[in-house]
């Protein structure tokens, strides 16, 4: 099978690459650790971590990992403000003089 530069490979909206495959630089077998929108990380075979333009890395096309990610903004968007949480135990101790606790009490 041909190899196809990572910036031809066809992703709908809701579709985002994975990290995590093998590509190949200029002859070179590298392994993809992150995808940017027009570069990549890539780890060359002595470990180092590189940026290159995905137009540079070659790929199969049908081993590229692809998932679809939810829209509607960042995560967590959809929960809300709301009410903050309840206060852990020590700091609700130290703002409230009415509780006593520890070695003095």
């Amino acid at each position: 099978m041909s190899r196809v530069p990572l910036s031809k490979i066809e992703l709908d909206e809701d579709e985002m690459i994975v990290e995590g495959f093998e590509g190949e630089l200029e002859g070179i077998r590298v392994w993809v650790t992150a995808v940017l929108e027009r570069t990549c990380v890539y780890e060359t075979p002595d470990l180092e971590r590189k940026l290159v333009s995905k137009a540079m890395i070659l790929v199969e096309k049908d081993a590229v990992p692809i998932r679809r990610r939810k829209l509607g903004g960042p995560p967590g968007a959809a929960r809300g403000r709301g009410k903050p949480g309840p206060k852990p135990a020590a700091v609700r101790e130290a703002t409230d003089p009415d509780s006593v606790s520890g070695p003095l009490a």
